[in-house]
């Protein structure tokens, strides 16, 4: 998949590794919503899992946000969210 248009990494505004989170039986979509909503215009949520968040996708495309993933190594999965 070719990274969109609006995604430019100098606009990633918050950044959250939720491997240490997900080890500990912890489900970071709350956690997400939460940071995400403050976000202005343009700028971008980054999150790192160990898989592809589908759910997370869904969710948050309900809310009004546009994403991207990019596999970078075996187990690092980059999710990317912007409100549309």
């Amino acid at each position: 998949m070719n990274t969109p248009d609006w995604l430019n990494r100098n606009n990633i505004k918050i950044t959250l590794d939720a491997r240490p989170l997900l080890a500990q039986g912890i489900h970071p979509l709350e956690q997400v919503q939460q940071q995400a909503a403050g976000l202005m215009a343009g700028e971008v949520f980054e999150i790192i899992t160990p898989f592809a968040p589908s759910p997370m996708i869904e969710k948050m495309a309900a809310a009004g946000f546009e994403s991207h993933s990019e596999s970078v190594t075996d187990g690092m999965i980059h999710t990317f969210f912007i409100k549309r």
